[in-house]
Formats: structure tokens, C-alpha cells, sequence
């Protein structure tokens, strides 16, 4: 699986917006029977969750892949998501890496969106 930012901003958006009472029945499950977009967003939510952005309690079956239930930020997720929450600026963050042959890793990101951000307020 290839990782996709674009996904990642999006789980970490609706982590952030699940009610207390939503969260408790929320499971991500990168079940096989899943379709491919829930499949994908479900890969991407278990690795937000093993990098320490997504807390959560996870399940492993045999059967049926393995699930992220209950997911909410921790600090560092909340923070990710202060870098990506803005359109402009995720959209400035993408097409400068881009231009730059940039690959988009953690740090790159919280770099670019910082220098993006100084560029939309300067």
C-alpha cells in the first residue's frame, strides 16, 4: 500500500469530528470484504495509529483483517491535523512538493505547511 496524504487528512478530519457517543460504535476495519475506499482509509487509520497520531484499541482476526475501534487524536494528531486542516494550505503543500520533487513525509509536510502558511500571511 502506498501512503496517500490526501487519505490521511481525510481520516484524521473525521477522527476529529466523531462526537464521545459516535467514537464509542466507530471501527475502522481493514476487513477483506470491505470495499476498496473503507479498505484503504482503514490501512491508512492503523498506520496513523501505530505512528502515535490515532489513539484507539485495536483487534487483529484471523478472518477478518484488523480493525481500529473507538479511534481519537492524540496531541500529535491534533497537530498533524492543524498542518493539514486548511485546503489552501494543504493545496500550497502538495504543489510545492511537487514542483521540488519532494516526497511527502511527516517532516516535509510539517515544512512545507509552515512555509506555506508564513506565505498566505506575509
Amino acid at each position: 500500500m502506498e501512503r496517500n496524504w490526501d487519505v490521511i487528512r481525510e481520516v484524521l478530519i473525521e477522527v476529529e469530528s466523531l462526537t464521545d457517543e459516535q467514537r464509542q460504535n466507530f471501527v475502522y476495519a481493514a476487513s477483506p470484504d470491505a470495499d476498496s475506499m473503507a479498505r484503504n482509509k482503514a490501512k491508512h487509520a492503523l498506520l496513523l495509529f501505530d505512528a502515535g497520531f490515532i489513539s484507539g484499541h485495536v483487534a487483529d482476526y484471523l478472518d477478518d483483517g484488523r480493525h481500529l475501534m473507538m479511534p481519537d487524536l492524540t496531541w500529535e494528531g491534533h497537530e498533524l491535523l492543524a498542518t493539514l486542516r486548511s485546503k489552501p494550505i494543504w493545496e500550497r503543500i502538495k504543489n510545492t512538493a511537487q514542483e521540488r520533487g519532494i516526497e511527502l513525509s511527516f517532516d516535509a509536510v510539517v515544512q512545507l505547511g509552515k512555509a506555506a502558511l508564513a506565505l498566505l500571511i506575509g
